[in-house]
């Protein structure tokens, strides 16, 4: 049972620190007073990371972090630590790196014992409260622990040079030539992994990796290569028909537990929603195909309705579990559905969504669109009204938790999520919510100029990491190109110069991932289920030096990408966002300049730039209100002074097309190679 008196969590802001406020285990929080403590007393630090939605963490709290006699042994011989990873991920970074040098795998709940001067010498994730399946319970870890310290300490201390031999060298990166050839490598690599038969890339659990989704619809877009249009286009149509997707609420999971998409890991994640909402508003560009546009409008519509804070912030999860137990608020049975429906409208729906009385998910069924005959108008009226029906009647049930911080960085990926689709969909509403998370942010989460990382309980704190301001700067650029504000991109430049300041590796290139040691500057990038922030940052400058006309922006992104091209010569599949700015890189931008007298007049010419798929493309509108203040912030606006008239201009390799003052001309260029 958890203690009835508080620890030192209950004075934190973080949702998943406030689960622990209340464990019998002494907790410290990352920073002076624990490190201080772990060298005065001369203990080990026992370092537990996880986050609010995280499964397993929240079973190994009940398990281990609330038992008594487990606590008891943890306050005898560690100073306890407890760390929100996604409050520090630059601590949860370094150290989920020691712990994949040491055992050859990582997760979480990600469990690290450090020397009191911070070096790691053993972890692991999970354990359980009695030995099982060849895992020792965390009990007999934290005794062996112990003794190893009080009886091979001299050993304990030697042994950590080699994990800080491996750490050292993921922090210096891997400097190289870039090649144009890296991107075939990187789709070579891809369709290695790729899955015809259900799509997505590896086996099970499958991630649904929309950063790799996206360099291979820009490698088609370069090349024409089919397959990887196909490849995209397999994997879309697989996510979005199974239970992966919420087909009630939008919006996906976190991850397959399975190949075919069906039985998802239940927690919902911000990222994770704004990465796919953009990669789906792409593929709609890219094929018309009008039901990726139905799920960009779900999934941003789950966003805004579920994930959004009065002040306009986006909150950063939804939990997994309720209690009546893990995937029970999504799954039903055929009698709850026609109990809900009626005959008629319930029997179509138990059709079309796969709802059996065997069911396909511990006796009940997880909704997965069957394969069918084309519905008639009538039956598909007849199911979209249904959906939300059952939407409502689903909310009667106990809610999964939401983690209401808001963090900057994932704040930066839905911006940029919003304003794209708004701008791709004609849907004004949507770049709106865009810009209300954007002052947000610029308002709520900063501090004397730069970023914070993370807002909850009315409180803004810690210093804003290398993420925070890649992502933001990409979704303030986004958000521009949308809605053309002067004021988003004076903030993206400004926030790209205090980026460049702060975090550049001057000595080799390459972004560090935070300002300061703590405990280590490490320098990341690999794209996973987020893009990396030298990634997103190579991305940011290049798109801000054609938007701009400041040279030095490419030229740091240039020094970034080739402090990390050999890493990308041994792993291209694994830096698919920085293949795509290698991508803009060695094969150029396009800029569109688009001037009218109003912004209405210039509403027809910016919605044909988003019609297609241009991921090589840069676009600034200027109209004779905002001339004045563009002019200051770029250069592309000289001798293009807004008219009584829409133009655009279309240019690229310092060459320009000839002026286009009509919808369809400006078609034609876009449309030329």
């Amino acid at each position: 049972m958890p203690g009835t008196k508080p620890n030192r969590l209950i004075n934190e802001k973080s949702p998943y620190l406030l689960k622990h406020a209340y464990n019998p285990v002494d907790w410290y929080t990352w920073g002076k007073e624990s490190l201080a403590k772990a060298k005065n007393d001369n203990k080990p630090i026992f370092l537990s990371i996880g986050y609010s939605t995280c499964h397993w963490c929240g079973v190994m709290e009940k398990e281990s972090f609330e038992d008594v006699k487990t606590a008891s042994l943890i306050n005898k011989n560690f100073i306890p630590i407890k760390v929100d990873r996604e409050e520090r991920p630059e601590v949860d970074a370094y150290y989920m790196t020691a712990v994949q040098a040491m055992t050859g795998g990582g997760g979480w709940p990600l469990t690290v014992f450090l020397t009191p001067d911070l070096k790691p010498f053993y972890g692991g994730t999970y354990f359980p409260p009695e030995p099982r399946s060849g895992m020792p319970s965390f009990v007999q870890v934290l005794e062996f622990v112990s003794s190893l310290w009080k009886d091979k300490r001299d050993e304990v201390v030697a042994n950590t040079e080699q994990v800080l031999k491996a750490l050292s060298e993921h922090a210096d990166g891997e400097p190289g030539e870039l090649k144009k050839s890296a991107l075939d490598d990187g789709f070579v690599d891809l369709m290695a992994l790729f899955d015809s038969v259900h799509g997505g890339f590896g086996s099970a659990p499958k991630f649904p990796l929309p950063v790799s989704l996206e360099f291979l619809l820009r490698y088609h877009f370069r090349t024409g290569r089919e397959l990887a249009l196909t490849s995209v286009t397999k994997t879309l149509d697989e996510m979005m028909a199974g239970g992966l997707m919420d087909h009630l609420g939008g919006g996906f999971h976190r991850y397959s537990t399975d190949r075919v998409w069906l039985i998802p890991h239940f927690e919902k994640m911000l990222y994770d929603n704004a990465l796919l909402a953009k990669a789906y508003a792409e593929g709609y560009q890219v094929t018309g195909r009008r039901e990726y546009a139905d799920v960009v409008r779900e999934t941003l519509g789950w966003i805004a309705r579920e994930m959004r804070s009065p002040e306009g912030g986006f909150y950063s999860a939804q939990d997994a579990d309720t209690e009546e137990g893990e995937g029970r608020f999504y799954s039903w049975t055929p009698q709850e559905v026609v109990d809900a429906l009626g005959v008629e409208d319930g029997g179509l729906f138990n059709r079309v969504f796969g709802v059996t009385a065997t069911g396909n998910f511990e006796g009940r069924s997880l909704l997965r669109t069957e394969p069918r005959g084309a519905l008639s108008e009538g039956e598909q009226a007849a199911v979209r009204r249904s959906k939300g029906a059952l939407y409502l009647e689903r909310l009667k049930r106990a809610r999964p938790a939401i983690d209401d911080k808001i963090l900057t960085s994932w704040n930066g990926l839905a911006v940029s999520a919003f304003a794209y689709a708004g701008g791709v969909l004609g849907e004004q509403g949507l770049v709106e919510s865009a810009a209300a998370a954007a002052r947000f942010v610029l308002e709520k989460n900063s501090e004397r100029g730069r970023l914070l990382r993370r807002y909850a309980g009315g409180e803004a704190a810690l210093e804003g990491t290398l993420e925070d301001y890649a992502f933001f700067i990409q979704g303030l650029l986004d958000l521009f190109e949308a809605s053309p504000d002067p004021r988003w991109l004076g903030e993206a430049r400004r926030l790209a110069e205090v980026m460049v300041n702060d975090f550049e590796d001057r000595e080799v290139g390459g972004f560090f991932l935070t300002v300061e040691p703590a405990p280590a500057r490490l320098k990341e990038s690999y794209d996973g289920p987020t893009p990396s922030g030298n990634s997103v940052a190579a991305l940011d400058l290049i798109r801000l030096s054609e938007l701009t006309g400041h040279r030095g922006f490419a030229e740091t992104a240039e020094r970034a990408l080739r402090a990390f091209a050999g890493e990308i010569d041994r792993r291209p599949s694994a830096h698919a966002c920085m293949l795509a700015a290698v991508d803009l890189f060695v094969n150029g931008t396009r800029e569109v300049v688009i001037t009218a007298p109003t912004e209405r007049g210039a509403e027809g010419m910016r919605a044909e730039v988003f019609r297609r798929f241009a991921p090589d493309r840069v676009l600034l509108t200027a109209t004779a209100k905002t001339y004045p203040a563009l002019e200051g912030l770029s250069t592309l606006l000289e001798d293009r002074k807004p008219g009584s008239r829409p133009r655009a201009y279309v240019c690229q390799n310092f060459a320009c097309k000839v002026p286009a003052d009509s919808e369809e001309d400006l078609s034609s260029q876009l449309a030329a190679p």
